[in-house]
């Protein structure tokens, strides 16, 4: 028994030296690895997101770069009445705590408008064209309405007096003039009348007779006075 004694004394203290050896090497590890997340997160250095709604573009970058942080334009949207380049909104909002580095998202009222590219609307009828040039966002619409054979079919669209080709693009929301054809101006100027003239007519220099070979054609029935002859 006294032989195993200092043995087992022996074996108890190295069991007791590792036990203890792994604690501290697993508290150094857990130091070291809040230490890491600590630098990594950059915890305590956020940095508060200023107010940048009304500000012009370069301003507003001006001061974000001034803090660690970058800009970016998502969207842009036209307004007659907006100052061209003021930002609309931001995210984050305005007072958010963000890393330094964070791009920062805004909205900006555009300089120019919008290009849009309008369809080829001939033989559409009125009311369809009408209706998608207003889903588009084209809702001053004049129309010219000229003699046609078709009557209520789009002929042409016209912007500042000329006429658009096929998805040739112009300002959003710009006025355009739909060219209408109608049959009842056609009507109205006697379009459908012809005067035929036979090759046998000769008017005699010396009288200054009509020849009465000359017939009126019309498409309404014309009643002839035999006198005339």
């Amino acid at each position: 028994m006294n032989i195993k004694s200092p043995l087992n004394k022996m074996l108890g203290d190295s069991i007791g030296k590792n036990f203890l050896a792994i604690i501290v090497v697993a508290l150094v590890l857990l130091i070291l690895l809040l230490f890491y997340l600590r630098v990594y997160t950059r915890h305590n250095q956020n940095i508060y997101v200023p107010k940048l709604e009304g500000l012009q573009i370069e301003e507003a970058s001006s001061i974000l770069k001034s803090k660690g942080l970058n800009i970016e334009i998502t969207d842009s949207i036209f307004r007659k009445d907006a100052v061209p380049g003021a930002i609309i909104e931001q995210t984050p909002k305005p007072n958010s705590r963000v890393k330094t580095g964070r791009n920062i998202y805004v909205s900006i009222y555009s300089k120019n408008p919008q290009q849009i590219s309008i369809p080829e609307l001939a033989d559409y009828s009125l009311r369809q064209a009408e209706a998608l040039l207003s889903s588009m966002g084209f809702d001053q619409l004049s129309i010219e309405k000229v003699p046609s054979q078709y009557d209520g079919l789009v002929i042409a669209v016209e912007y500042k007096g000329r006429t658009l080709r096929a998805n040739e693009k112009i300002p959003a929301g710009a006025p355009l003039t739909l060219v209408v054809g109608t049959t009842q101006l056609s009507d109205s100027l006697n379009i459908d009348n012809e005067y035929i003239i036979s090759p046998q007519d000769n008017v005699d220099s010396g009288n200054h007779t009509q020849s009465p070979n000359r017939v009126l054609k019309e498409n309404n029935s014309t009643k002839i006075d035999d006198s005339f002859f």
